[in-house]
């Protein structure tokens, strides 16, 4: 009698350790070196990688695609490097603190707004109007870093300024993501 329910126990190990492999391969995308590849044409790889595998629900990894999920990030850092410049801004009273960080405030919601413009176009394959909504977005950026430099004797808020510099990298990876998109 042992050796009866030994055999269908040994069956079903069997076929655990045959399918788990076949499962594992399953979960995890087969294409990670195809990002790790497309990300490393960007000046900032590191960051493009971080980004694109952020977002496990992707579907392929086409370049518009990976072109979408970067603009999602770029956006996400102006969304949130927006909302620090106003809770910011709320608190101080030092003149020129306050400018910069109200320019930044004004800035950065419009860079948000042109990337999410950005990201419809992605989605209507509008690939010319987004890379432009892309390039207005980035003007907001560099604007929000140009009111700190301008600024005598201002210290840029370092939560806020690595908002803006992940959002200015985000730009850098976005616009060569932009020309390796056929058409």
């Amino acid at each position: 009698m042992p050796s009866s329910r030994f055999l269908p126990m040994c069956f079903l190990f069997s076929f655990f350790l045959v399918s788990l492999p076949l499962l594992i391969s399953c979960i995890r995308p087969a294409d990670v070196p195809e990002v790790d590849k497309e990300c490393a044409k960007t000046p900032h790889p590191d960051i493009c990688i971080r980004c694109i595998k952020s977002d496990t629900s992707r579907g392929t990894d086409d370049i518009s695609e990976l072109t979408y999920e970067i603009l999602f990030c770029m956006m996400s850092e102006a969304t949130h490097g927006h909302e620090f410049a106003d809770v910011l801004a709320q608190q101080t009273t030092e003149p020129y603190l306050l400018r910069a960080l109200k320019t930044c405030n004004v800035s950065l919601f419009s860079a948000s707004n042109d990337l999410t413009d950005s990201l419809m176009r992605m989605e209507g394959e509008d690939y010319r109007k987004a890379e432009s909504d892309l390039v207005s977005a980035d003007m907001g950026v560099e604007r929000c870093l140009e009111a700190f430099v301008k600024q005598p004797i201002v210290t840029f808020p370092p939560q806020l300024s690595s908002h803006v510099d992940l959002a200015a990298r985000y730009y850098d990876v976005a616009h060569v993501f932009f020309g390796l998109i056929p058409g």
